[in-house]
Formats: C-alpha cells, structure tokens, sequence
C-alpha cells in the first residue's frame, strides 16, 4: 500500500477507533497554523518521557503510545532519523478496535480495509522491537474467541474489553494465563487495562481485587479518586498472586488536558492558557493541548509535583501514553 494513503487514511482510523475522536476541529483558531511539525513533536515528546523517566525513576522504565501507530512509519512530516530514534525509545504501541469495536459499537467488527492499515503499521512496530498491543471492545464470546485468535496469529499481545469505560476487573481468569514472572514488556502474555475504578468501593477494594488478578501487565490510573496510589499500593501490585513478578503502568494523557486532575486550574475554562487548544467533545472535561508547548511539558515532567514525577515517584514500572494521536488533528487543520 502507497505510504502516503496509508498514513493519511490511519488519520482517519485513528479517529474513529480510539478512546478520542476529534470533534469540531474547524472551531480551531488560527493559532494552529504555526509552522510545527506536529509529528516530529509529538515524537520528541515520547522521546523525552523515556529519557526522563529512566534517569529520574527506574533504568528500565517503560512506555506504551496508545494512538502511535501512525508514528511507526517516517515521512516528509517525520523524517526517517526521527522516527527511529522514537521507535528506539518506545517499549510497546497500541491501537484500539483492530478487530471489534469498530466506531465505538461493541462487537462491532472492523472493516477489512482498515484492519489492513493497522496490520501494516503494526507490522512495523514489530521489525523495530517495539511490542504490538491490541484493545479490542466485544462482550458476545464468539467475537471474543476470534479477537484472541486473531491478535495470536499477528503476535500481538492482546486484550479484549466487555466495558467501553474500562471500568471492571473481569471475572474469568487472563486469555493466555501465565503463572512466570514478566520482568519486561516483551515478557508478557497478557494485559489488563483499568482506567475507571469508581465501581470499587473502596480503595482497598481496588487495588485488593487488583491484586489478586493473575495479569503479567496492569494498566492503570495512578490516582484513586482524588488520591495518588502510594508505593506500598504499586509495591503491592507487582506481584501476583503466586509471588511472581509483574508490571504495573500508570495511565498520563499526553494529548490532552483533564479537569479533574490535580493540575487543573479553575480559572482555565474562562481564560485558558497558551498551550491548551480545543475542547473535546466526546470526552466532557478534556482538552486538547498543544503538546510541544514547554509551558505544557513542565506539567508532565521536571518537578516533584508534575505528573511524570509523581508517577516515578510512587513506584509504577512504566506509562500508558495516552491521546499521542491528536497530532492528526493539527495536521488537518494545517492542510486545510
């Protein structure tokens, strides 16, 4: 497939599959017409995150891109340099809905046209070393039966959600159950993906059920409420239940701004800063943010009470990178 249709039709895909789909881009304002390379920077950024978090937390801390599958390719917008040295620095790469879940519809199968272009950019991902992750959204068993095949015949590492709000601790036990120890990324068999823990009722509730679930990698929210998990709360997590080590990632939003974070200023709705650029639509408190801002980035990293830090800070083994594909968005907005 032509590269340049490829890269341009997964602008699309990314759109419509990903937890964030973009919305009332044309309300934009001519701001975003600054001569940035939009992916180069959002490559940088991933870059930076890793280096950072290896020199001021664990030497083998990890990072997963949720919506960087359309980094794995260089162009005339990210030049062949720079995209290696992301893929370099990247641990693991994920895209939602690959086989079900297509337009936010669980069960909902993918068209075959645009599972072609996940397979192509993953494929890549996998020739640079970095683990291939697939989200997919299926609550009737047939279609999750054929997600979990589908994601063992392309190698990549798996996980299928009944709950669009990635909100519940499934009863049955990890598709490809593992009882060794996952030290690394490209160790694990399996994967859970916990954003929302308001059902628990407690946060001993929480992280107890976590905890006695067998997954080789959680991927979390770093907070309880409005309460940072301690290390003793993630020291906790990094072990199943048979003593066996495994991974625990912290969710950060990389792409956009969250009300209900502990950064978030009030006063940002009426009188919002340099950095921060349209609301998303779809997701009522979100913000999208001009990500190579370093206004923005000193958010993320370089203090103890930036979010990278307090990450590191408690302990988690790596980041879950969320929203990298809002880079699209400024280079629609560029193009038009």
């Amino acid at each position: 497939m032509n590269i340049k249709i490829l890269l341009a039709a997964a602008g699309i895909v990314a759109s419509l599959a990903g937890l964030y789909t973009y919305h009332n881009i044309a309300a934009a304002n001519n701001s975003n017409k600054e001569e940035i390379a939009y992916r180069q920077e959002m490559g940088n950024l991933i870059c930076d995150i890793k280096e950072y978090g290896q020199e001021h937390g664990k030497g083998d801390f990890f990072i997963i891109a949720n919506g960087g599958a359309g980094l794995m390719e260089s162009n005339e917008m990210f030049p062949e340099e720079d995209c290696d040295k992301m893929k370099a620095h990247l641990d693991g790469v994920m895209v939602e809905s690959v086989n079900y879940g297509w337009d936010m519809a669980m069960d909902n199968p993918t068209p075959v046209e645009d599972q072609e272009i996940f397979h192509d950019l993953l494929a890549e991902a996998k020739k640079s070393g970095v683990v291939p992750l697939v989200l997919d959204y299926c609550r009737e068993k047939p279609e999750t039966q054929k997600s979990y095949r589908e994601d063992r015949d392309y190698g990549y590492l798996g996980w299928v959600s009944a709950r669009r709000d990635l909100d519940r601790l499934p009863k049955e036990a990890p598709n490809n159950n593992n009882d060794r120890a996952c030290t690394k990324l490209s160790q694990a068999k399996n994967y859970l993906v916990l954003l929302n823990p308001e059902a628990f009722s407690s946060k001993e509730s929480y992280i107890a059920s976590l905890a006695a679930s067998n997954y080789d990698l959680l991927i979390i929210d770093a907070y309880y409420g409005d309460s940072m998990l301690t290390p003793q709360d993630v020291a906790r997590l990094q072990y199943k239940p048979g003593g066996s080590r495994r991974l625990v990632a912290s969710y950060m939003s990389v792409g956009e701004a969250e009300d209900y974070r502990p950064y978030w200023q009030p006063k940002w709705k009426t009188n919002p800063p340099d950095w921060m650029w349209i609301a998303n639509g779809d997701w009522e408190g979100n913000y999208r943010v001009r990500y190579w801002s370093k206004d923005w980035q000193k958010m993320l990293m370089g203090s103890p009470q930036s979010y990278l830090d307090q990450i590191l800070a408690a302990g988690f083994d790596g980041a879950f990178l969320d929203v990298i594909d809002v880079f699209y968005a400024f280079e629609d907005i560029a193009n038009q």
